[in-house]
């Protein structure tokens, strides 16, 4: 049986976790997605939608511990 996490659309299910944040938070989320994928093409983006804020780590392989930098969205602002 197929793992539903993974055979989900994976922009579909980015967009909805950006979604939940105000306007001007998912589009400062947004413009840092776009220039870290310009820097890091070919990375895995790992996203974790947590209690305290949503992270988009950036990775060059499946192990979360690689992780070259994080994007982290909390309601009152975005840290890289």
């Amino acid at each position: 049986m197929a793992n539903p996490i993974r055979a989900a659309n994976p922009k579909k299910q980015l967009d909805s976790f950006l979604a939940k944040y105000n306007p001007e938070i998912a589009s400062l989320a947004r413009g840092a997605l776009t220039t870290m994928r310009k820097r890091l093409p070919g990375s895995l983006e790992m996203v974790y939608d947590n209690y305290y804020a949503l992270v988009i780590g950036f990775v060059p392989n499946e192990r979360p511990s690689d992780a070259i930098f994080s994007i982290a969205l909390y309601p009152g602002h975005v840290s890289l």
